[in-house]
């Protein structure tokens, strides 16, 4: 057989031929069904099953100890150690007038800045 012949046979057998675009069918379901077999490692699951209890066990144990702590040890006064500053406003205004006295005693002296 003449390969020229056979190869015009096949390619216009070829271009007579209507492709499809659609996927085929039960691909879809093939897929699906080849995801839903693949399983994770036993001992991985195993081991973050551990590791997530751990997490909520520890993390429920410091909100209790916190809350002890909360109950059992604050005062009710304020702390000996803090300053008392009065208002916030007082004490922003105070130092703005510190700050503007030590710049017009600078420039009362001659110095620049």
């Amino acid at each position: 057989m003449n390969r020229n012949i056979l190869y015009q046979t096949l390619v216009r057998a070829a271009r007579t031929e209507k492709v499809e675009q659609g996927v085929p069918p039960g691909f879809e379901a093939r897929v699906l069904a080849a995801i839903h077999r693949v399983e994770p490692n036993e001992s991985l699951r195993r081991w973050a099953s551990v590791f997530w209890k751990a997490a909520f066990s520890t993390t429920g144990f410091a909100a209790a100890v916190c809350l002890v702590a909360m109950i059992l040890f604050v005062e009710e006064e304020r702390p000996r150690a803090v300053r008392e500053l009065g208002s916030v406003a007082e004490a922003i205004n105070g130092a703005g007038d510190e700050i503007a006295s030590v710049l017009i005693e600078d420039l009362e002296e001659g110095e620049s800045w």
